[in-house]
């Protein structure tokens, strides 16, 4: 294992990895394939089955890591030579699982989640989606194994209203807005689970995950939560290209990696389930001055210079809240903050 031992990363890990309500039982002595195991969520989750088999022991318990990512040797400088994991190539946009072992469970996680790319690649974006979800669920069938694909909340589209959604209600999205190729081609990766869980009796399920970070995010990334941290790193202002009224939830790596690995023992084959933290929605404008308040030793504030043509990257709508009973009725709770979640990003960039 290559992540330092004392990196928020591996600690995020570690801490996954040692709770109870996890149903870590179930997994040991079996084998997990994870898509995407260089990005954020995939990467915590296979750093924290290493954790668990490191905190097992005994090779008889351990989780087996198949981690199927583009580029193996990214992947080596993360998990290192770890006996309990294999890595080999897979590449959503050209997806092949010929030869692959056979997995007892399969997570879905490669995504393209830069939103610049939704307006600037719509069609690449569309088609490595599906195909990259067609092929872990074919693969998923031929091992007979459980599969959780993971979605958004970006499927709800536009559904402003106080009242949580639950995750058989929907809201408007516009498909002849280019800016939703991402969220339409969730949206059919999810039909494709249904199809599959219905046709050929495919244990297969879908989480769709609040906007999620946390240690492992890269420095450069372009979302909004990272410019926030990154404005405070670089002591310079924060600088909203929307007034900051619409709002959202979030989700920690952490908890991501607790709910998912709940979902994909526990849920049920052919459902959905919201994963997200109740207590983190708030404005953006609210979590810019909170973000400035705690992490900009007071040198910087928001200030708001709002860009019409930057907006078109963002979601529409101005509230969106999921309803996470169905996923807590499985055991699973959240149990890290947003300024936590933060904190933990930002600390990880100091030991990058």
């Amino acid at each position: 294992m290559s992540v330092a031992t004392n990196s928020p990363l591996w600690l995020g890990a570690s801490w996954v990895a040692s709770q109870k309500d996890v149903p870590w039982g179930d997994l040991e002595g079996k084998t997990v394939a994870i898509t995407g195991a260089t990005g954020l969520i995939g990467k915590t989750l296979a750093l924290s089955i290493i954790a668990h088999n490191n905190q097992v022991g005994e090779k008889s318990r351990q989780t087996r890591v198949l981690a199927l990512v583009r580029n193996v040797t990214k992947a080596q400088s993360i998990l290192g030579d770890e006996s309990s994991v294999d890595i080999l190539h897979w590449d959503a946009s050209n997806p092949t699982t010929e030869g692959f072992p056979k997995a007892d469970y399969v997570v879905h996680c490669a995504n393209m989640t830069d939103s610049a790319s939704f307006i600037e690649r719509p069609v690449e974006v569309i088609e490595t989606t599906t195909a990259g979800a067609r092929s872990m669920l074919e693969y998923g069938r031929q091992s007979n194994a459980r599969i959780l694909v993971l979605s958004t909340m970006e499927v709800y589209g536009q559904y402003d209203s106080e009242d949580p959604i639950s995750e058989d209600q929907g809201g408007f999205l516009d498909a002849m807005s280019v800016r939703n190729s991402y969220p339409e081609a969730k949206r059919l990766d999810e039909a494709l689970s249904a199809a599959y869980a219905s046709e050929f009796s495919v244990s297969a399920t879908v989480t769709r995950l609040a906007q999620t970070f946390g240690p492992g995010v890269s420095y450069d990334d372009r979302r909004v939560f990272a410019d926030f941290a990154r404005s405070c790193v670089e002591g310079r202002n924060i600088t909203l290209l929307t007034t900051g009224q619409k709002r959202n939830m979030y989700l920690s790596t952490r908890d991501a990696a607790t709910g998912l690995l709940t979902v994909l023992v526990k849920g049920e084959a052919g459902r959905a389930y919201n994963v997200a933290n109740d207590d983190t929605i708030c404005t953006i404008r609210e979590m810019a001055e909170e973000v400035a308040a705690r992490f900009g030793n007071g040198r910087i504030q928001v200030e708001v210079k709002v860009d019409a043509e930057a907006a078109k990257r963002f979601r529409k709508g101005d509230l969106l809240r999921l309803d996470t009973s169905a996923v807590r009725e499985l055991g699973w709770a959240p149990k890290v903050g947003l300024m936590e979640m933060y904190n933990d990003m930002i600390e990880q960039w100091k030991t990058d």
